[in-house]
């Protein structure tokens, strides 16, 4: 498993944090994820609370430690509740369970030994799981994939993003991109398109790939980030996370197939699933016949 990170708020001080994070961290011995702990990444400042949220937002998920009831946990686990992050909840057996919280599910542990073998057996699986079913996904679009020469070659539409129809961003200038211009969305602004249209027909019927070329700035998550997708006569399409993108700030292409039937306008679609501390460059959509 590559490296990951998760997020982990807890309400403990002095050697009883160093317990229980020593605990978790050696849950996770040998498994690539690995623990972002805002006591140790953060000092105090004004800009604390945006910079947890950051780590909330983009980490593959948390775990959330409620037994001493500590306010910052609770806002921390709010945070990430809302904006639908994968989470645990985890705590002391015996803990007083706010009435909030009460019909949440939880992990309850005897002590720190008992909280290592509780993470190993239920969240380790839990995420491993969901990470190798992205992988085993990317692996069946990349069958589909051919070097950005013969898509450009090769291509009966192009279509530059700055082209295409737009509910947010702006038009940039961007020497890596085919022309040396991209569509910039910063996706904290807005859930909708990023791009969509042309409303434009094929010249004939038959199997096509859209090729999407797109890089964002930050290639962590394994959460949802945006939908690809191609509407009208023929249709098809994909989620993208973080990690699909091989490295950050470096431009990508992406493969959606689909069969367009002879008529009917077709729309090219990048869509922002939520608002998210993430930005993205999308240089153009290719329309290529196999």
């Amino acid at each position: 498993m590559e490296e990951y990170h998760y997020f982990v708020a807890h309400g403990f001080s002095g050697g009883m944090s160093e317990d229980f994070q020593q605990a978790i961290n050696l849950a996770f011995i040998e498994t690539g994820l690995k623990a972002l702990y805002w006591d140790r990444e953060f000092k105090s400042g004004e800009h604390i609370l945006k910079k947890i949220e950051e780590r909330i937002l983009t980490t593959q998920f948390g775990i959330y430690d409620i037994t001493n009831q500590n306010p910052n946990v609770s806002l921390e686990l709010g945070l990430a509740k809302g904006a639908g992050k994968s989470l645990y909840i985890i705590c002391q057996k015996g803990t007083k369970i706010l009435s909030d919280l009460q019909g949440l599910e939880r992990i309850e542990y005897e002590d720190y030994k008992d909280l290592t073998n509780k993470i190993k057996g239920y969240i380790i699986k839990s995420e491993s799981e969901r990470i190798n079913e992205i992988k085993a996904q990317r692996k069946t679009y990349e069958k589909h994939m051919m070097p950005e020469e013969d898509v450009l070659k090769n291509c009966v539409k192009l279509y530059k993003a700055e082209w295409l129809h737009h509910k947010f961003g702006i038009e940039v200038e961007d020497k890596e991109a085919h022309s040396q211009k991209a569509w910039f969305a910063d996706l904290s602004e807005l859930r909708d398109h990023v791009i969509y249209g042309p409303y434009e027909e094929l010249n004939e019927q038959g199997n096509y790939i859209a090729f999407f070329k797109i890089k964002i700035d930050d290639n962590q998550s394994i959460e949802p980030i945006l939908f690809l997708d191609v509407a009208g006569g023929g249709g098809g399409g994909r989620m993208l996370c973080g990690i699909d993108f091989d490295k950050p700030l470096t431009y990508q292409l992406f493969a959606i197939r689909f069969n367009y039937p002879g008529k009917g306008k077709m729309e090219y679609r990048v869509h922002n699933r939520k608002k998210q501390n993430l930005k993205v460059w999308i240089d153009y959509v290719a329309i290529v016949k196999p």
